[in-house]
Order: structure tokens, then C-alpha cells, then sequence
């Protein structure tokens, strides 16, 4: 960290007076150095991990896959886990961490303050979960040999609203290639763009939910615990804009009987698929399951791995 000073020092003095702190963490981030000439010899497994944010003890889970090898880049997907939750929870939920389901990505589960993130009126107050993320991709990426361009977020419920934050984020969405959330809260995106500016103009997201959600309804009339919810298809609809994209020629299927996909092609590139939807008929607040009609641990594999940046 010694031989960075004079750099850091360097650059900072370089930035105008009015340069924000996501900023900062930006920088501070891509300043660490790369963690691929480090060693590590607990691959498949899972291990506990402190990490101060903005002098703020944080805790964090990470999982090594059954492929990484020290010296060879690896994608990295950080998970959040819902309102109440651990990390140990959204780990057996999503179960990123088992072999037959990912062998090569590794994954961080933090771990919220109070079990909740910012976002909705419940969260810890003064806590900026945004910087805390930024840091976390900086201490990985300078201890670990992970993929810059490769980095993805996954959430669920109060975490799926999380991932729709960090996706409008223009100082901490930057460093995600794809966002993903199931069952998302998503209580900073009700206003239009007031408080959207992704920080990129392609910013390939998806989003599942149930019809029969009480938690966070798929067309909600009333506002939730934590504020005003967004409907749905009105969400999606935003990013489909975001995205630029062909909103005339979407493509919808049902690959099960009680389930819609809608998938767009945006973008000056048109990229096939880097806004879609997953509309689950008759289901509710939890995971999406095979016998739910979507294996939603499938679905956000298959979007990460197809929705690295170019």
C-alpha cells in the first residue's frame, strides 16, 4: 500500500474540488493493485471475511469455486441477501456456492447492516451500502485474481432492490457488467429517472417476480414497508428505455406453462437479451425454483455468463 501513495497522492491532487466521494471509492478502487500474484489454497470452499467501509466493521462470506486458479482471472457475482436476512441464507439460497452449479465464478455474500440495505425507509440510516460495495470490489480484486470486466450483481427482495440501486448508480453501478434481481424492492426506482443515472448506456439487467407476491406486489396499490414500490412492468419498461431498446420487436415465450419471458434486444450493438423479465404466474415472495416453472439460480447464471462486458 506504501508504493501506491505517491500515485494515489498524484491522482487526487488531479481531481477538481467537486469531485464525489463514489468518485473517490472509484478511484481508491482501481488504484489497489491486482491481486493475481497472490495465492490462495482453498478453492470450493467458503470462508469468513471482516472488511472496514467507512469506519464501519463489515462482514462477508466468500466462496472460492472448484476451478480457481491462482494466477488465472475468475468472473466475480457479489449476492445480496433480503430484508432479515444472512449471508448464510442467500448462499443456500442461491446456491451459487455448490460445484454442480458454478465451478468457476467466485462470489461474495455481504452481510447488511441490521440485515437490511440501503434503499427503502427501514434501512440503517447514515449507512451507504454504495461505498461499502465499491470497497468490497477493491479488496477482492487486490487479493484475489478476478475478472474486472466480469463483476455482477444478484439479489433478492430488499437485495433485489439493492442491485436496481447500484444499477442506477452512476459513481458504483460502473464497476458491474450485469444486474439481476428476484423478487426486487425496488424503492429508489418509483420516481422515472429522477434518481437513475446508470453510468453506462448499455446496463443489462433482469428481474423475476411472482404474480401472488404479498411481500412486494407485482403491480402494487399501496405503499410497502419501506415507501412507495414501483409496478413491475412499469420498471421494466424504464430499463427497456435505459437500454435503448427495440421495444416493438421484444421477444415474449413461456417456457412453462404459468411463466412469460419477455427479452429485449438493446442498444447500438443490439444486444440480444440484455433487458429481460421473467413473469411467474400464481407464485409468491420466495427464491424462484425449478417447480416454480423458472430455476432462477439457472437464469442469472446464463445471464452473467452471456452479459460480460464487451
Amino acid at each position: 500500500m506504501k508504493d501506491l501513495l505517491p500515485t494515489l497522492l498524484t491522482l487526487a491532487l488531479a481531481l477538481p474540488a467537486t469531485t464525489s466521494a463514489a468518485a473517490i471509492h472509484a478511484l481508491r478502487a482501481e488504484s489497489q493493485s491486482d491481486g493475481c500474484s497472490k495465492t490462495h489454497d482453498w478453492a470450493g470452499q467458503t470462508k469468513e471475511f471482516k472488511l472496514t467501509s467507512d469506519g464501519r466493521e463489515r462482514n462477508y462470506r466468500l466462496h472460492l469455486p472448484k476451478n480457481y486458479k491462482n494466477g488465472q482471472r475468475a468472473p466475480l457475482i457479489i449476492a445480496y441477501h433480503g430484508s432479515g436476512g444472512t449471508p448464510e441464507d442467500v448462499e443456500q439460497q442461491m446456491r451459487f456456492s455448490e460445484a454442480g452449479v458454478n465451478a468457476d465464478m467466485v462470489v461474495a455474500y455481504p452481510a447488511g447492516v441490521n440485515k437490511n440495505w440501503q434503499g427503502p425507509t427501514y434501512a440503517t440510516k447514515g449507512v451507504s451500502d454504495k461505498n461499502f460495495t465499491t470497497d468490497l470490489i477493491a479488496s477482492l480484486t487486490s487479493n484475489y485474481c478476478i475478472e474486472p470486466s466480469s463483476i455482477f450483481a444478484a439479489g433478492h427482495s430488499n437485495g433485489g432492490g439493492f442491485v436496481g440501486t447500484l444499477a442506477c448508480s452512476p459513481g458504483h453501478g460502473g464497476q458491474f457488467a450485469a444486474f439481476a434481481a428476484n423478487s426486487g424492492a425496488f424503492y429508489t426506482d418509483v420516481d422515472g429517472d429522477k434518481r437513475c443515472s446508470p453510468a453506462s448506456k448499455l446496463t443489462p439487467f433482469l428481474e423475476i417476480h411472482g404474480t401472488k407476491d404479498d411481500v412486494i406486489p407485482y403491480e402494487p396499490t399501496k405503499d410497502g414497508r419501506g415507501g412507495p414500490l414501483p409496478k413491475i412492468p412499469d420498471l421494466m419498461d424504464r430499463w427497456a428505455v435505459r437500454n435503448a431498446c427495440d421495444r416493438e420487436n421484444k421477444d415474449v415465450s413461456s417456457p412453462a406453462e404459468n411463466v412469460q419471458h419477455i427479452s429485449w434486444t438493446c442498444g447500438a450493438d443490439s444486444t440480444k437479451g440484455a433487458v429481460q423479465h421473467y413473469r411467474i404466474d400464481g407464485h409468491g415472495h420466495s427464491w424462484a425454483e425449478a417447480k416454480s416453472g423458472v430455476d432462477g439460480t439457472k437464469v442469472f447464471m446464463d445471464f452473467f455468463k452471456q452479459n460480460a462486458k464487451k
